[in-house]
C-alpha cells in the first residue's frame, strides 16, 4: 500500500476556522466589566453574566482517479449577555448593587407562599 505525502498547499483550511480564532481572542473580561460611567461623586460600573457556546467542524476527503475531491463545514453556536448590577465606587467604598433587589425578591415569594397556604388550607372536621 503506498503513502501520499501531502504538501502544505493541499491542507484543507475551514473559513469557521477564522471566526472561532477571532471570538477567542476577544472573551476577555471587557465582556462581563462595561466602562465605568461617571456620575455626581461616584463611579458606577455594569457587570453583566456571559454565556457563549460555539462549535464547529467539518471534513475534506482527497481527490481519487475516479472522484472529485469533497468538503463541509458547519458551525452554530450561542452567545447571551444579562445584566447582573454595578459597583458603586466612591472615594470611601465599593459597593455591589444587583439588579434584582434579592430581599425584594424573597419577601414578595414568601407572601405568594403565604396566600397559598391559606387559600388551600382544609376546613378541620370536628367529630
Amino acid at each position: 500500500m503506498e503513502t501520499k505525502q501531502i504538501s502544505e498547499t493541499e491542507i484543507y483550511r475551514s473559513p469557521i476556522r477564522s471566526i472561532f480564532e477571532k471570538f477567542s481572542r476577544t472573551k476577555d473580561a471587557s465582556l462581563v466589566y462595561g466602562d465605568p460611567i461617571e456620575l455626581v461623586g461616584k463611579q458606577v460600573l455594569p457587570v453583566a453574566k456571559v454565556n457563549y457556546y460555539v462549535g464547529g467542524g467539518g471534513g475534506f476527503a482527497e481527490t481519487s482517479e475516479t472522484e472529485s475531491a469533497s468538503q463541509g463545514e458547519g458551525g452554530g453556536g450561542h452567545f447571551s449577555v444579562k445584566p447582573v448590577g454595578v459597583f458603586e465606587i466612591t472615594p470611601e467604598k465599593v459597593t455591589f448593587k444587583p439588579i434584582i433587589n434579592i430581599h425584594f425578591l424573597l419577601t414578595i415569594i414568601s407572601v405568594v407562599i403565604l396566600g397559598l397556604g391559606f387559600l388551600l388550607k382544609r376546613p378541620r372536621k370536628i367529630k
